[in-house]
């Protein structure tokens, strides 16, 4: 009886253990498969994420939606807009806030209009105005009261008003401008801006500022 018992302890300890070990090992591949499961969620996630992403218009001026008024005027607030030139470069302009004109879609009003546009030499030049107008159609950009336009060396011009024409590539203004730089200054009554050649073109019999250690010379 004693070695009957003994033999029945030993097989069922063995029994127990091998149990055990079947748990842990299942356990342990519940675990990893859960692991693999867990990840390829995520994965998934992230991709629909990064689809839907690309899906999100982030530099679209007005997004109408259907059945809204045609008369209605859409606001959209810290907009990106891009657009080319003759030359298929890219003119990036942003501003705080960009409103469609009621009574013509393709005007877009522009509060605080600033942008830049990589000239043919890879340099940026960069402007700045307190009101823009956006005409579509025309393909023309105004820029409206305390308007900065700065150059890569750091030359500025300051005018009141100026037009960029698109098609042409042009910067032209007709009021009084200014231009500072560190070699002294320029006044005169309008200019014309090349874009493609950086030819710049002063009017109204300008008056030139050198400046030097001593002071102006004019």
């Amino acid at each position: 009886m004693k070695l009957q018992n003994k033999s029945f302890h030993k097989s069922w300890i063995n029994n127990v253990q091998k149990r055990e070990k079947n748990i842990s090992s299942n356990l342990s591949n519940n675990k990893y498969i859960l692991k693999i499961i867990f990840l390829s969620l995520i994965i998934l996630s992230v991709i629909i994420v990064l689809k839907w992403w690309q899906k999100v218009p982030n530099k679209e001026i007005l997004n109408l939606g259907h059945g809204q008024n045609t008369n209605q005027t859409d606001t959209l607030l810290k907009p990106i807009i891009l657009f080319k030139n003759k030359n298929n470069s890219v003119f990036t302009l942003k501003s705080i806030e960009a409103k469609r004109d009621a009574s013509n879609s393709a005007i877009i009003i522009l509060k605080k209009p600033e942008g830049y546009y990589k000239l043919s030499n890879k340099k940026d030049i960069y402007f700045y105005a307190t009101k823009g107008i956006l005409d579509n159609n025309k393909q023309i950009l105004e820029l409206i009261k305390n308007v900065i336009i700065e150059s890569p060396k750091g030359t500025k011009f300051y005018t009141k008003n100026l037009t960029y024409i698109v098609n042409n590539n042009i910067i032209k203004s007709d009021d009084a401008v200014t231009v500072n730089g560190n070699w002294g200054s320029i006044n005169g009554k309008g200019f014309i801006y090349n874009l493609d050649d950086s030819n710049i073109r002063l009017k109204g019999r300008p008056v030139l500022s050198l400046s030097n250690n001593k002071g102006n010379i004019k």
